[in-house]
């Protein structure tokens, strides 16, 4: 496992150094210049695109063919690439929200926003491995575009809306309605989580099933 772990952040040092400093400083400056939270939460769902894209390169090397050749599992080829994409996309989340603090912008309703984004992100992956997998890395592209515009900068917009609407809510009896919306947000956040945590299991065991036809 430490192996392919090895291969695949080599293949995003190598590949794709130049974009990811591209994406940090970009979106950095524009955070801390315009001290708009959204392009943080735009940073944080795209971060985890780049892991997925690194099976278009093993696909080109014919990387399957050789990992046919060595002692791994199917699931641990899969297992691989699933794990570097919570890890990248847990750095992505990390980075925004030293970001939007140090704008000066942060507080509870942008972490929660950064955290939903991170999600998105890492169920984005989630739908797009196996069909990259089942399909080829070329066909999945136009999959690709539909799952970033359809669902990445949609969820960004809506949870930009929704804080901009909390923000402008009257602040009457605000201590009772506080401690509602707190139990809420806690339990809406559990639930989120442990939803992508099974999502990205199922996920995780379709992808594994299609990557073990392909090797027979």
């Amino acid at each position: 496992m430490k192996g392919l772990l090895y291969k695949d952040i080599s293949i995003m040092t190598r590949s794709f150094k130049g974009n990811i400093l591209l994406l940090m400083a970009l979106y950095g400056v524009l955070i801390l210049v315009t001290r708009e939270a959204y392009l943080a939460y735009a940073m944080t769902a795209v971060w985890g695109i780049y892991v997925a894209s690194t099976i278009n390169y093993d696909e080109q090397a014919h990387w399957d063919a050789y990992a046919a050749t060595l002692p791994v599992t199917p699931g641990q080829v899969i297992g691989s690439k699933y794990l570097l994409c919570a890890a990248s996309t847990a750095i992505g989340a990390v980075l925004s929200l030293a970001l939007v603090f140090l704008a000066g912008v942060g507080g509870a309703e942008y972490t929660l926003g950064i955290l939903a984004c991170a999600e998105v992100s890492v169920l984005m992956n989630a739908l797009l491995m196996p069909i990259t997998y089942r399909f080829g890395a070329a066909k999945s592209r136009a999959y690709l575009m539909i799952i970033v515009f359809a669902i990445v900068f949609g969820a960004c917009f809506v949870a930009q809306e929704i804080l901009q609407n909390r923000m402008l809510r009257d602040s009457a009896n605000m201590d009772i309605a506080l401690q509602s919306q707190t139990a809420i947000v806690v339990g809406a956040v559990a639930l989120s989580l442990l939803l992508t945590a099974v999502l990205y299991a199922i996920s995780y065991t379709v992808c594994v099933r299609i990557y073990a036809k392909k090797e027979k």
